[in-house]
């Protein structure tokens, strides 16, 4: 059992999934024009519609193209992130789309984002718009999720080095059944 090999087969699966990675995120992106086009839900705000781990699929759209009840995305430059919330109200103010929203989680998003009295997000203009949720893959980003939950909690070279570890790990696993079986 060769572990320099091992370690050197592992690391070229990881850089050609990051590779594979990024170029289908950058080919998706310019097809649906938005500069993000995929994430991971990473609250509850949305539940029942989207759960934490459901992978969203964005179209980038202008602000005229969306109607009350789309779920799109938008840069909230309080908090500084991306959020995921549904469109409950358009309205014009100087000739400019607004939009306000709230998730659908009355217990953990009971007020719009733009509530008058605590707002946790400005009204939504064009220039805050990501784009619009066009299509949910259930459960699949909650790898993202965990890890950026173990990154957060132990810090991206213990991660790194674990994810590296279980990968190699796998592959003397799958070499010395090979071997017992042939």
């Amino acid at each position: 059992m060769d572990i320099g090999k091992e370690l050197k087969d592992t690391l070229k699966y990881i850089v050609l999934g990051l590779v594979l990675a990024i170029v289908i995120n950058f080919t998706l992106g310019m097809a649906l024009g938005a500069e993000r086009p995929m994430m991971a839900v990473v609250s509850r705000s949305m539940e029942p519609t989207l759960n934490v781990g459901d992978l969203v699929v964005i179209k980038g759209v202008s602000i005229d193209e969306v109607k009350v009840g789309d779920i799109i995305v938008y840069y909230n430059p309080l908090s500084r992130i991306l959020v995921v919330h549904r469109v409950i109200d358009i309205q014009e103010d100087d000739g400019r789309i607004l939009l306000y929203t709230k998730g659908d989680n009355n217990a953990t998003n009971p007020l719009p984002d733009q509530n008058p009295e605590n707002p946790i997000a400005p009204p939504i203009s064009e220039e805050l718009l990501r784009g619009k949720v066009i299509l949910v893959i259930p459960k699949v980003g909650l790898v993202k999720v965990w890890f950026t939950e173990l990154v957060g909690k132990y810090g991206f070279t213990k991660v790194a080095l674990l994810v590296l570890a279980i990968f190699m790990l796998i592959g003397m696993a799958e070499n010395y059944l090979k071997r017992r079986l042939s």
